[in-house]
């Protein structure tokens, strides 16, 4: 069937110029292909920890409490070791634990304690250590991974009070877990909740404690783990 009018050709990218009887073709611009750049991403800086940390009245909210208040602020680890056993539970017992971070070459440390009242109905620590370099912040995250799991119940030696440690959590990056006190006898339950993370070259570690912490220290550690620059 014949049909009437200009035919049209289009051949490997060439089409015909604009304009009556014109036989010039005319060759378009071939698509140019760009090799994505990459930036290294930027250490934090340790006189930049102290602003991941979270407020009093961040927490507030997050343990259901009303009057959270910083009771202690450290620049260097703690070290409580002496005081519970056995010593593989001693990442559980508590967070930002020196015997935990030996020899993995971090360089700066922020930790904070707060609490509400003199009861202690609420606790919550929650510490921020900066490494040299991702990798090193990395390798202390997977080291964690695998020894947590080695604890299964503890005791604090001044107190007399024993603990069983909960499943271990490892989602997301998120590694978790809330220990339980086993002999609270007449006394209010007490159960401590724990959450690692690692964010750049920051490993952020938090320890919760009340009647029931549910997943307050993995809500602080993943609002801590979000003001961390990581671009």
């Amino acid at each position: 069937m014949r049909i009437l009018g200009a035919w049209v050709l289009v051949v490997a990218g060439v089409v015909p110029a604009a304009g009556c009887g014109s036989h010039e073709p005319t060759v378009l611009p071939s698509a140019t292909s760009s090799v994505p750049t990459t930036t290294a991403v930027v250490p934090v800086a340790e006189d930049a920890l102290r602003a991941l940390l979270l407020t009093p009245e961040q927490i507030n909210p997050i343990m259901a409490a009303t009057d959270m208040a910083v009771t202690r602020t450290h620049t260097a680890l703690s070290d409580d070791s002496a005081t519970m056993q056995p010593r593989e539970c001693l990442a559980i017992d508590g967070a930002a634990q020196a015997p935990v971070y030996a020899d993995s070459g971090y360089t700066g440390v922020r930790e904070q304690a707060l609490s509400e009242g003199d009861d202690f109905e609420h606790f919550a620590e929650q510490a921020v250590i900066a490494f040299p370099s991702a990798k090193q912040a990395a390798a202390v995250f997977a080291a964690a991974v695998q020894q947590w799991p080695a604890c299964h119940e503890y005791s604090h030696l001044q107190s007399g009070t024993t603990w069983t440690a909960g499943p271990i959590s490892n989602v997301d990056g998120m590694l978790s877990t809330v220990a339980t006190q086993d002999n609270a006898g007449n006394d209010v339950s007490w159960a401590c909740g724990r959450a690692l993370t690692v964010v750049n070259n920051v490993v952020v570690d938090v320890n919760t404690c009340s009647a029931d912490p549910k997943d307050t220290a993995v809500v602080i550690a993943g609002q801590i783990a979000a003001k961390v620059p990581n671009g």
